[in-house]
């Protein structure tokens, strides 16, 4: 049988994660890079290091330092920051030859820009789960649970089902949404309240996690999301955010503490909030477009949305 072929566009941490994975699991790789991680790449391979565990492996891959317009690939995993796509778009749409495209960036806006530059069967989209940063040419990563993908108009496809079998041999568990558009709107709305609590605590998830009140106005930012695009047509998704809307104050907030206050959501979120301030600011730019066009008030998420700005002070 003929081996997968995967095309990685971005070269940061998680399409570096994904990509030393998937060859190690026996796909066939390649990498596009730029500038010094490029240098890094043919130097080192791909170094990843666990952090609970410490363990570093280094995964030779193959890479490119530019978009392949001749390439055959199965599928192209786009894993750049939301603020980037807009630039890449016409790059990815150099190469014709590639029937898919996996996007797997945050985004509010929903998958038009993509369709528009590569047509609505060449696009596919899904969420990542896992988290880290790079120091020098080492990729620190934690994984956490499932990660998500789905066709746009939610069937199980052939090439769907390939795609995920490929993250499940290479490690990474799989979750299939039939509404992958709402999914990543609504984890925008997690994301963007969030980002808001951390910047108030002084980019510390740990100080954040010891503030009830602050705890309390995020999860309220939360709802204030879902119940605006929920307003505008988009479905709950995942499901569960159904009933989690329903638990009270005071057994929801002792329970997002926890969340906020542990390592795991230090390196998968803070961190991300601290190194990619303009990204997140622009997801909030793109939620509050959103529920401008609702008829839902939303105190908490325009408190938490102030200190998106730098030179806001944080409340500690």
């Amino acid at each position: 049988m003929e081996r997968m072929k995967v095309l990685f566009f971005g070269a940061g941490v998680l399409g570096s994660l994904y990509a030393a994975k998937l060859h190690e699991a026996g796909i066939d790789v390649t990498i596009v890079a730029r500038g010094s991680r490029l240098a890094d790449i043919k130097k080192h391979g791909i170094v990843l290091e666990e952090f609970k565990s410490g363990k570093r492996t280094s995964t030779p891959v193959k890479v490119l330092d530019h978009m392949p317009k001749e390439g055959h690939f199965d599928v192209c995993i786009v894993l750049i920051q939301k603020n980037q796509l807009e630039s890449a778009l016409p790059t990815l749409a150099t190469n014709l030859h590639i029937p898919t495209f996996l996007f797997m960036n945050n985004t509010a806006q929903g998958p038009k820009a993509m369709i528009d530059a590569l047509g609505e069967d060449r696009v596919i989209m899904g969420h990542v789960n896992a988290g880290g940063e790079r120091s020098g040419h080492v990729v620190h990563y934690m994984v956490a649970e499932k990660m998500t993908l789905g066709e746009l108009d939610g069937r199980m496809s052939p090439r769907l089902a390939k795609i995920a079998d490929a993250f499940k041999k290479a490690g990474f568990p799989v979750a299939i949404s039939k509404n992958i558009d709402s999914w990543k709107r609504y984890h925008v709305a997690i994301a963007v309240a969030m980002a808001g609590a951390i910047y108030m605590a002084g980019s510390c998830n740990y100080q954040l996690a010891k503030n009830k009140v602050m705890v309390k106005t995020c999860w309220h930012g939360m709802k204030e999301g879902f119940k605006a695009l929920n307003d505008l047509g988009f479905p709950m998704d995942p499901p569960k955010l159904r009933w989690a809307i329903l638990i009270p104050d005071f057994i929801i907030v002792p329970l997002l503490q926890k969340v906020l206050g542990s390592d795991l959501f230090d390196i998968g979120g803070a961190r991300h909030c601290r190194n990619a301030r303009e990204e997140m600011t622009e997801l909030s730019e793109e939620l509050f477009a959103l529920i401008e066009k609702s008829a839902v008030s939303t105190p908490a998420l325009m408190e938490l949305k102030r200190y998106f700005d730098p030179s806001v002070p944080p409340a500690i």
